[in-house]
């Protein structure tokens, strides 16, 4: 059994792993499965609170955009701007996203699906989003004024080297597609899909699990489709269910009262799903 998954797991990827191009997707992709494992591990409370500081301080920067923002682009960026110009002819330009930038980037949106697609969002995977989107064109165009960067020489993996003027299999579609993700992303957020079209897709285990808590009183955490439900409270012919790694000042879940008003002892509101279904979000303890 060990001989076979190493065989099918371990070895492709540590092929992968020596391609250009792969070995920072495979990162990204480490870190996405480990928050997906491990809802309330060091790791998800550390992008949790770097998220929700990011927000605050984008909400700073943004309520005083004038007397502070504006002021700070003009202190960073003219001296950058003034930089680039004197030392331009030492510059490369940036050749076409490769595989790493076009991966990275579909991994950070995923990440920002994913953490939408909860009640009350997963803080630890939209900070997983959020940076891996905020740091890929930074170091993008950094890596490309790397020495690294300018080696022509053969790719251990294909023993070939590399041409640079070569078109690549998507050729030009290379610069739309980063945007055309990005802007998928943002319309799906936007429209609220991903939490709607998770539920969907999820409901009849959703409802066989709670069905078999109301008729055994079972009320043990328990992997449900894809959702971590750590605490389960029977109350008044219904059931609540807590989605670990959800919200970042109160918890957030899912109830089922097929036959009844929905009540928690530590629920403050509920939005009704049809079928019997709610989603609640609890007393913010901020």
């Amino acid at each position: 059994m060990i001989i076979d998954l190493r065989h099918r797991f371990v070895i492709p990827l540590r092929r992968l792993a020596r391609r250009r191009g792969y070995r920072a997707p495979l990162a990204v992709a480490a870190l996405l499965a480990l928050l997906l494992v491990a809802p309330h591990g060091e790791l998800h409370g550390a992008l949790m609170v770097a998220y929700v500081l990011g927000g605050f301080l984008w909400t700073f920067l943004d309520v005083l955009f004038l007397p502070v923002t504006v002021p700070l682009l003009v202190i960073v960026g003219l001296p950058a701007a003034l930089l680039a110009i004197r030392y331009r002819k030492y510059l490369r330009r940036p050749a076409r996203p490769g595989n790493s930038a076009l991966l990275c980037c579909a991994l950070g949106v995923a990440a920002v699906l994913l953490g939408e697609s909860v009640p009350g969002e997963d803080c630890g995977l939209l900070g997983l989003g959020a940076l891996t989107l905020l740091a890929l064109p930074v170091g993008w165009l950094l890596w490309h004024q790397t020495p690294w960067a300018r080696r022509t020489g053969p790719d251990p993996a294909t023993a070939k080297d590399p041409d640079p003027a070569a078109p690549g299999p998507l050729g030009r579609w290379r610069w739309a597609a980063a945007p055309l993700l990005l802007t998928a992303g943002a319309l799906l957020v936007h429209y609220d899909l991903p939490a709607d079209a998770r539920f969907a897709a999820t409901r009849p285990a959703l409802t066989a699990h709670a069905e078999h808590a109301l008729a055994t009183g079972d009320t043990a955490p328990a992997w449900v489709a894809g959702y971590r439900l750590e605490r389960t409270e029977l109350v008044r012919g219904g059931a609540t269910f807590t989605v670990a790694g959800t919200g970042a000042f109160a918890p957030h879940g899912y109830a089922y009262f097929p036959h009844g008003t929905p009540v928690g002892e530590a629920v403050t509101s509920y939005e009704e799903l049809g079928g019997g279904w709610y989603s609640w979000s609890g007393t913010d303890h901020f």
